[in-house]
């Protein structure tokens, strides 16, 4: 049996209880120590994180309240806008109204200018009492018409005497105005007399013959093409 030179023998020292409980409380209280700072850097990062978060939060509603700001302010431009695009709508409505009326009342005296000049000094040169114009419109009854009658140039006197109006076309139909005989007039310058003829159909060759008869026996005798006179309306 071989034994090992005293040379290779080692002597481990023995630790004693004391002090391992020792070194075992010490590493316990260093782990402790290294957990308390690992979890105070939590919570302070985390409180700093916080308030970053609360920054940012307080930022965006700055913005929210500075884009509702701006949303109100061009919500009421907006409208304002709008406003102002309505006057001036209505504004040329009525400028647009107010042209058609003169244009319109500018017509009619112009037309009443033509009136009263073909009263004072006709074209064709001729003086006295005449039928001057007719207007008609056709209804589903028949055919009411207006009719014009003057006296030109000379108009000293009263011209005296009675009218009558004639509907009648191709087949040879007549209808008078006014049933019960022509109707009297009594004018200087100018009368318009107005009327209707109830019929229940109008051809379309169908005329209208206006008689004036004076005081003095004289007639006045003027046929309108119904159709004619209708296309100026």
């Amino acid at each position: 049996m071989l034994r090992k030179s005293t040379s290779e023998i080692s002597i481990k020292p023995k630790m004693s209880p004391q002090m391992r409980a020792a070194l075992i409380a010490v590493a316990a209280i260093v782990l402790c120590a290294a957990l308390f700072l690992t979890y105070q850097a939590g919570v302070n990062a985390g409180h700093a994180q916080v308030e970053q978060d609360r920054a940012t939060i307080s930022r965006l509603n700055n913005s929210i309240t500075q884009l509702t700001e701006q949303l109100d302010t061009s919500e009421q431009n907006l409208i304002i806008a709008q406003r102002h695009q309505q006057i001036q709508a209505e504004a040329y409505d009525q400028i647009n109204d107010a042209y058609a009326s003169s244009e319109r009342k500018n017509s009619y005296l112009g037309s009443r200018l033509d009136f009263y000049r073909s009263i004072i000094s006709p074209e064709d040169g001729s003086s006295g009492p005449g039928i001057q114009a007719l207007e008609a419109t056709r209804s589903a009854t028949g055919v009411s018409f207006d009719v014009t009658l003057v006296q030109a140039i000379k108009h000293k006197e009263q011209v005296r005497g009675a009218i009558e109006v004639r509907l009648s076309d191709a087949s040879g139909r007549t209808e008078v105005w006014p049933k019960s005989g022509p109707r009297s007039v009594n004018y200087q310058y100018f009368e318009q007399i107005s009327g209707a003829i109830e019929v229940a159909e109008v051809s379309d060759n169908a005329k209208l013959n206006v008689k004036l008869i004076l005081q003095n026996g004289d007639m006045l005798e003027r046929s309108f093409a119904l159709a004619d006179v209708l296309a100026k309306n």
